[in-house]
Order: structure tokens, then sequence, then C-alpha cells
């Protein structure tokens, strides 16, 4: 299952619209995460934001990881919820030992595209009571802390989701 990442085959246009856009979208990231401060060593930044830029290009080439905006945008709060309410649970089985415990592994199908299995295996762990086990060529085992939880119905919701993100591609 491995993912064919090569820019050979790329027009040089589309290649330096990429690298324009992701630059954008990562100096953006930048700029937020130092708080829209004046930044003291602009030169250091264009050159991390550059080497950033460049690797993404590398190990994602445009065209192979095509989101839909309206999937992505219904994704991005389910997913908030979700780490909430998977904090939450881990929380209330530290601190109060009414929370019963009856762990089991469950054994899913993923989808044939590891880039979905990927986003499927992180998410999995953030649902309550989950963690992501082992992933295999067809399944992912699942580890549950409450085989009394409705793990397979929220990992059904989690798939739609994830699958509603992506543009559907004849490949």
């Amino acid at each position: 299952m491995i993912m064919k990442t090569g820019i050979k085959n790329i027009k040089n246009s589309t290649l330096i619209k990429s690298f324009f856009l992701r630059f954008a979208i990562f100096a953006a990231g930048w700029i937020i995460l130092v708080g829209g401060q004046k930044v003291s060593d602009i030169g250091f930044v264009i050159l991390f934001v550059t080497a950033t830029t460049i690797i993404s290009i590398y190990t994602v080439p445009p065209g192979q990881w095509v989101f839909r905006p309206l999937g992505v945008a219904r994704f991005i709060p389910y997913f908030l919820i979700t780490a909430l309410r998977g904090g939450w649970d881990v929380a209330r089985r530290v601190f109060f030992r009414t929370v019963p415990i009856d762990p089991d592994f469950v054994t899913i199908e993923h989808d044939p595209d590891p880039r979905k299995t990927l986003i499927l295996a992180w998410v999995i762990s953030l649902l309550p009571g989950t963690a992501s086990a082992v992933i295999t060529e067809e399944t992912i085992v699942v580890h549950v802390l409450d085989k009394k939880l409705p793990v397979a119905e929220e990992i059904r919701e989690l798939k739609k989701r994830i699958n509603e993100m992506f543009v559907r591609a004849n490949r």
C-alpha cells in the first residue's frame, strides 16, 4: 500500500502554482503561530517556509491529495467535538473509578486509499475509549476500553465523513 509520490510527470506551471499556494498557506500558519507579532528574523522564516513548501510538494505532489472544501469544513467541527469527547472519556476513566472498563479489540475494514486509511487511523484514536493498534493491508485493529461502547457505529460515521472530504477520482 504505497502512495505514488513523483513530481517528474507534473507540468512546471502546476508545480509553480502549487508552490506559491502552499507557501502562502504555510506563511499564514507561521504568522498565526507567532500571533501576528513582528518577526525579528525574517530570513530564517522565509528559508524555513520555503523548505517546508518544497518538502510538502515532494511528499504530496499536486493532484494527489485532493480535498473538497465543503467536506473539510464539515469535518472540522466533527473532529473538534470528537477530540473533546475522547479527552473527556479518558479523564472520566482516570478520575472516576465508577466508569466501566471492559477492554477488547475490534477489527474493521478500511478503504484501499492509503490517505483515507491514515486519517481514519489517526482520528479513531480520538474517539471515546479507542486507539488504533495495528494497521494491515485491509484492516485496522482498534483497542477499545469498553466493548459496550458503540465503536462500530462511530467508526462507520467517521468513514463516511472522511469519504466526504475527498474528491472522487477514477484512478
